[in-house]
């Protein structure tokens, strides 16, 4: 929407947005009314609909929200070691995709995108392409990346690994040792290969 709204109408916008992340990723989309965030965030149905026209608008703005604040948390830092930058840049990200907020925003998108194309185009604009582009720009400084991109797409595969897959599915949430080790095991695969160096501890 390319509406505009005072500064009032843009705080309750954004009051309305935050209740209705909670009561989307609480009970799903499809599970989910307008009274339902209504609900938490009082009002008519009449004012809901003037900043939201329907349920996909709303959950579309929910979506895009959520995966800004995610990319706003991650950031690339230099440390003049590659190892090093890698290994904390992928402390972040696992801490992120695994965390309760990130988790159920990844269930709503892979849920809702076949019936929401727009939903799966804004998630990778929005977040995916915007998180690999982060370390594509550090990897463009580093002479022995001679890919950026498929290299960023790859280091974010590895890290992710089973223990996003695992968190998906309703395993148990991982401790920060176990997000440490399988960082410590993605960046040593990533740079070292399948059989690793021997001077890294994995």
């Amino acid at each position: 929407m390319n509406q505009s709204f005072s500064p009032k109408e843009e705080a309750r916008k954004n009051e309305i947005i935050a209740a209705a992340t909670t009561v989307f990723f609480e009970k799903g989309f499809s599970r989910t009314s307008m009274d339902d965030v209504i609900g938490i965030v009082g009002g008519s149905k009449r004012t809901l609909y003037k900043y939201f026209p329907s349920k996909d608008e709303l959950f579309f703005a929910v979506a895009v929200r959520v995966s800004d604040r995610t990319v706003e948390e991650l950031r690339v830092k230099h440390s003049g070691d590659l190892q090093e930058t890698l290994t904390k840049f992928g402390m972040s990200y696992l801490r992120t995709v695994v965390s309760p907020e990130g988790l159920s925003l990844f269930r709503a998108v892979i849920s809702e995108a076949p019936h929401l194309p727009k939903l799966g185009e804004s998630f990778l604009r929005h977040a995916t392409n915007r998180i690999s582009q982060l370390l594509v720009d550090y990897f463009e400084t580093q002479e022995k990346i001679s890919d950026p991109i498929s290299a960023a797409e790859q280091f974010l595969a590895l890290v992710r690994g089973p223990t996003h897959y695992v968190a998906l599915l309703g395993g148990r949430p991982p401790s920060d040792e176990e997000i440490a080790f399988a960082v410590r095991q993605a960046v040593a695969t990533f740079l070292y290969g399948a059989i690793g160096s021997p001077d890294t501890n994995v």
